[in-house]
């Protein structure tokens, strides 16, 4: 689950794995050929890193304001970890192929499951399918509660280091699945607001993960309640949900955020995106920029030590530890859980002047070599950004 490098995070070690083998080997051949190198690789991409995120944290912060000025980040909420059911409820699995535990209200019907029916593309409002039995209940005990803890009885809890970009995570398809449903339930029988208010409480748990995870779920489960809306033709004149202009834009955030907050980024940028951010994307933010701290810890030289120590400054005022779990019990790169621990131990013991000049540089290398774009920022005011959903693996409603 990492940030905006939660997206394919095996591709992503593997290409760094093969830029900074490369850098190993070239320390045969001379530290000068070898730094010119690294400086062109890595250093310079960097650089123009930095430079845009500068020229463009005015508009990112013009953005969050524009996003915290929706209703639905100042509903009234009960206060409460709902991450005691989910997590109990849910399947948690690295293939996301595993049935519900035992006992768990989620569990659907054969008929019902995601192999027996292609829901997409918003073909579930038309589909003939009958969700009378359903039993929802599940979701009215969930209004109780305003954060999902994803540290609070899951296999995170347990001891010892683990991997936020490729662990274990709960089956999030299916909650969306269970939200289709429950607007078809809430249309059928006449109460469509009673539907969307349990699936826009849902969304607001998956977003108080502090995880890009959940986000982009929040994200889609926010869009099924509008499209659920958009299908009816007298829909209660007091049901407004989030437009589709918003639902963009915080997707557009959830993906920038961790660029502004993240580790690359300078230190007044960092710390601006930061203070201007909604609660709800910085703790995100805040959670993705927590694992490449803990991941390149070990190797980082003196600006990543200072990026990271203002880091750990920020680590608080988010209603869920994950930031502060990840920051302390993520894998680095000596793990052999990140991929990437024989290249951190061949580094790691050679003595005198290469040794520190690879160690010096192979945090950054890693840290050059996840660098996304800015295009989703750019893309708000001209037409809805590129969607999240790719990156977190959770599909279009």
């Amino acid at each position: 689950m990492t940030s905006s490098d939660r997206a394919a995070p095996g591709r992503r070690r593997r290409i760094a794995m093969a830029s900074l083998t490369g850098l190993a080997a070239l320390v045969g051949a001379g530290l000068l050929g070898a730094e010119a190198w690294y400086q062109q690789r890595f250093e310079a991409p960097l650089r123009l890193h930095r430079d845009e995120l500068s020229r463009s944290v005015d508009a990112y912060c013009a953005q969050e304001a524009a996003l915290d000025a929706d209703p639905f980040f100042h509903e009234g909420r009960t206060e409460g970890d709902a991450g005691q059911l989910l997590n109990a409820w849910l399947p948690w699995s690295r293939d996301l192929k595993r049935p519900p535990p035992e006992g768990s209200p989620l569990a659907l019907p054969e008929a019902l499951r995601e192999e027996a029916l292609d829901l997409k593309q918003g073909r579930w409002l038309t589909a003939n399918i009958d969700v009378s039995r359903l039993d929802f209940d599940w979701m009215v005990r969930l209004l109780a509660y305003d954060r999902w803890d994803l540290f609070n009885g899951s296999p995170l809890s347990a001891e010892g280091r683990f991997n936020w970009a490729a662990g274990e995570v709960p089956d999030l398809f299916l909650l969306q699945r269970w939200a289709k449903f429950r607007m078809l339930q809430g249309i059928r029988s006449g109460h469509p607001l009673e539907a969307a208010q349990q699936v826009r409480h849902l969304a607001w748990l998956s977003l108080r993960t502090d995880s890009l995870m959940g986000g982009s779920l929040a994200v889609n489960l926010l869009d099924i309640e509008r499209l659920a809306h958009d299908a009816m033709a007298s829909p209660p004149a007091d049901w407004t949900p989030m437009s589709a202009g918003q639902t963009a834009r915080m997707s557009a955030l959830l993906a920038t955020g961790p660029r502004f907050a993240g580790l690359a980024a300078p230190p007044e940028v960092a710390r601006k995106a930061r203070g201007c951010a909604t609660e709800v994307t910085r703790c995100i933010a805040l959670t993705e920029t927590a694992f490449h701290a803990r991941l390149l810890e070990p190797f980082a030289d003196a600006p990543l030590a200072e990026a990271t120590a203002a880091l750990d400054r920020d680590l608080s005022g988010c209603p869920t530890p994950a930031s502060h779990e990840v920051r302390k019990r993520g894998v680095t790169l000596e793990d052999p859980a990140s991929g990437m621990s024989s290249l951190a131990g061949s580094v790691a013991w050679m003595p005198g002047a290469p040794g520190r000049w690879l160690r010096s540089r192979l945090a950054r290398g890693v840290l050059a070599s996840t660098l996304g774009d800015l295009q989703p920022l750019y893309e708000l005011e001209a037409k809805p950004p590129a969607r999240l959903r790719g990156q977190a693996g959770i599909p279009t409603p």
